[in-house]
């Protein structure tokens, strides 16, 4: 199962690299591929293991920062109450929780890095204007990660634990969460919604390789936001729906965003390839025009060809009448009445050619006359 998932992989990359059209637009070996997913996911490890023990250094302060978005619900109010409410149950609990925590501090502090390494794995064959501009590129999506992240922590994530807290109260329970499970809940929470605001790199990646553009998405507004609507639903660790809008709203904006952001940059390939641009609108104008498919015609047969309307006319034609016995000027006038029709004889016809004719019975009677010297007898 792997081996077939990382050679279609592989085969998106191939195809990604003679897209763009670099140095490394030849067809790969998979060793070739596999080799530069090792080196990817070698760099990434190095790099998270790297800064988890930086992070680690600085659990303390982690452990404070992550405990805000309780302060910020306002239903704890002393230290004594966070105290009483967060709970460590297990021996290994404590350590296994900053582990997870500097973890996802890692990730945050090293996402630019992260982020190059898998474009270049991505994005092969880039020319060396295009590596520059990957720069800039990294930056965008570094911010919008720091984005998603900040909104998730400062916004979203306290009033979803002010609601969860309430909703408990309601039960007639107290709350006494796991230290282990809440911590796992903020960092999630704070991910998914990081890596969500990713959604205009992505979308300007598919568009920088020609698999989107602006008039596919400026018309398909209304599958967008069902899409949408269905990735906050999946992604959002709370099944409330207040949650999922609140993702659901900002990931819709950042979609106008990047259709906007698809117009400006068709509109500058345009200026800079216009015999490019012009072949494909003239393919356009031919599809858009009345009449040239055949299918859009009521009586627009699918499984006909273009010869089939020769060929029922042939079939359905009459047959041409055919006389029944030759004109009197090629009649043989030597022939005798044998008692058959002769008009079924045509005088092209050569009589050598013609099967062997049954003797009438005079010419029996002739017959055994010569042989027996006496002539018939009249009956």
């Amino acid at each position: 199962m792997w081996s077939g998932l990382l050679q279609k992989v592989f085969k998106v990359r191939e195809k990604v690299a003679m897209n763009l059209g670099g140095k490394g637009d030849e067809e790969k070996p998979f060793l070739d591929h596999l080799e530069d997913l090792r080196k990817m996911i070698v760099r990434i490890a190095m790099t998270l293991l790297g800064s988890t023990l930086v992070t680690f250094c600085f659990y303390d302060k982690l452990f404070e920062i992550i405990k805000y978005p309780l302060w910020a619900t306002g239903v704890i109010k002393t230290p004594e109450e966070l105290k009483a409410m967060l709970q460590i149950l297990t021996p290994q609990e404590g350590f296994l929780m900053v582990m997870n925590l500097s973890l996802i501090a890692a990730v945050i502090l090293a996402f630019p890095l992260l982020l190059f390494f898998v474009l270049q794995f991505v994005l092969p064959g880039l020319k060396p204007a295009e590596k520059k501009a990957i720069f800039p590129a990294i930056g965008i999506g570094a911010g919008l990660f720091l984005l998603g992240a900040c909104f998730a922590f400062y916004v979203v994530l306290p009033k979803a634990l002010e609601f969860f807290y309430t909703f408990n109260e309601s039960l007639g329970m107290s709350n006494g969460w796991r230290l282990d499970g809440y911590v796992k809940f903020a960092t999630r929470f704070i991910l998914l919604f990081g890596v969500a605001f990713e959604l205009p790199v992505i979308v300007m990646v598919l568009v920088k390789l020609d698999f989107l553009n602006y008039k596919i998405m400026s018309t398909t507004r209304s599958y967008a936001i069902v899409a949408i609507a269905i990735f906050a639903a999946i992604v959002t660790p709370t099944p409330d729906p207040f949650t999922m809008l609140v993702l659901a709203g900002p990931l819709y904006v950042l979609y106008e965003t990047c259709i906007w952001l698809a117009y400006f940059m068709e509109k500058k390939d345009r200026a800079a390839y216009p015999e490019y641009y012009a072949d494909i609108d003239k393919d356009e104008k031919a599809l858009e025009q009345p009449g040239a498919d055949d299918w859009d015609n009521e009586n627009y047969n699918p499984w006909s060809s273009g010869d089939d309307d020769e060929d029922d006319k042939d079939d359905y034609q009459s047959p041409a009448a055919k006389p029944s016995a030759p004109p009197p000027e090629v009649e043989n006038p030597d022939l005798e009445n044998l008692g058959e029709d002769q008009g079924s004889k045509m005088p092209d016809e050569d009589p050598a050619d013609l099967p062997p004719r049954e003797m009438t019975l005079e010419e029996l009677a002739r017959e055994d006359e010569k042989r027996s010297g006496e002539p018939p007898k009249d009956s």
